[in-house]
């Protein structure tokens, strides 16, 4: 409970805590010497004595405001407890404060002095409570604040980490539709193949499950893995499929979210390939911005034989790019007719970061 309490809870606070009953004091005994008259022994005694036992008792009330938390349904209680409350410590600290003082000064005056003040020292008890205990609810406020934003933070990253994982859980069952689709057509026809396919199946799997648990990887890691997949649809379509990759040492080191461009190559390969009877290119650039990476693929197709897709893939791109940078202009798609190009917009992020 004592690291929990505000004035505990750093050097910083304990410091401002000290200062402002300092200040306090100071003033009682300005009043005391300035007002009243009384010896400087006299007025610092009694500032001294009567300050640090509220000092004390203003340090206690933080656990009484606690128990008191205010609410619609018990305000009768809370405002019944803390009159309750103010009414004990102004006994005890009158009478204990009045019982050192009179033990340290030794002086009749003082003593009549004492019995005369009970009123105003009463008073300022009670001003003294409503200043401690309303910091104390405002403090417990804030902290209320704080734990309801941390709460709500950690909800809407779980929405996020479930809907990133629903998206990314889509790519794996399409890409392995259409490659187990090409082994089997494979082994029928070309055994070796086939089993190269396999070989090279398992690879890119192997990389998938191994990222299955991180947000970000190296974009050179990211076209190593593209580079698989391109080697897979090869293996069934031979010279057919043609791919270039131009990237800078420095933007292979650049992070973007695992499996982002996936999809890109399998529309590439969907879409092109799969409907030309001409070779088709795939050609990846990489640009260093400011402050993102501008990555660029393009790939020709066969403009009377393509066929419309239902835009899945490109859906779950920009689906993606938006909950992780919060940002809905990151993806751009351009067809003229004879080729598709899609830009990619990815700022920069540092570090392998957990989904």
């Amino acid at each position: 409970m004592i690291v929990d309490h505000p004035v505990f809870k750093s050097t910083k606070s304990f410091g401002l805590y000290a200062i402002l009953w300092i200040l306090t004091m100071g003033i009682h005994f300005y009043i005391m010497y300035g007002f009243y008259g009384q010896s400087i022994a006299i007025a610092l005694t009694d500032s001294l004595v009567f300050n640090l036992l509220y000092a004390l008792f203003g340090l206690s009330l933080w656990f009484a405001v606690g128990f008191t938390k205010p609410t619609k349904t018990n305000l009768f209680n809370v405002i019944f407890n803390h009159i309750t409350s103010l009414a004990i410590i102004i006994l005890i600290w009158i009478s204990l404060g009045s019982y050192i003082a009179k033990s340290i000064i030794d002086n009749d005056d003082y003593q009549y002095f004492l019995t005369d003040t009970i009123p105003w020292r009463i008073i300022s008890a009670v001003f003294l409570y409503s200043i401690i205990v309303l910091i104390y609810y405002l403090i417990m406020y804030y902290r209320d604040l704080q734990d309801r934003y941390q709460n709500e933070l950690e909800l809407k990253e779980t929405i996020v980490e479930g809907e990133l994982n629903l998206l990314k859980s889509q790519i794996n069952p399409h890409f392995l539709f259409n490659s187990l689709n090409s082994i089997s057509s494979l082994t029928t026809s070309d055994g070796e193949k086939a089993r190269e396919m396999i070989v090279k199946l398992s690879d890119f799997l192997r990389y998938t499950v191994s990222k299955d648990d991180l947000r970000f990887t190296e974009l050179g890691k990211e076209i190593e893995n593209v580079i698989r997949y391109l080697e897979i649809e090869k293996v069934r379509f031979g010279k057919k499929v043609q791919f270039e990759f131009r990237l800078s040492g420095e933007c292979q080191e650049k992070m973007i979210p695992v499996m982002i461009l996936q999809p890109l190559y399998e529309n590439a390969v969907k879409h092109g390939v799969y409907e030309s009877v001409e070779t088709v290119f795939i050609r990846t650039e990489c640009i260093m911005q400011k402050d993102h990476l501008h990555i660029i693929i393009k790939n020709n197709f066969d403009g009377d034989s393509s066929k419309k897709g239902a835009g899945i893939g490109l859906k779950n791109i920009r689906d993606r790019l938006k909950l992780i940078y919060k940002h809905d202009q990151l993806l751009k798609t351009t067809k003229t007719e004879n080729e598709f190009i899609v830009e990619l917009f990815i700022p920069y992020k540092v570090g392998n970061e957990k989904i």
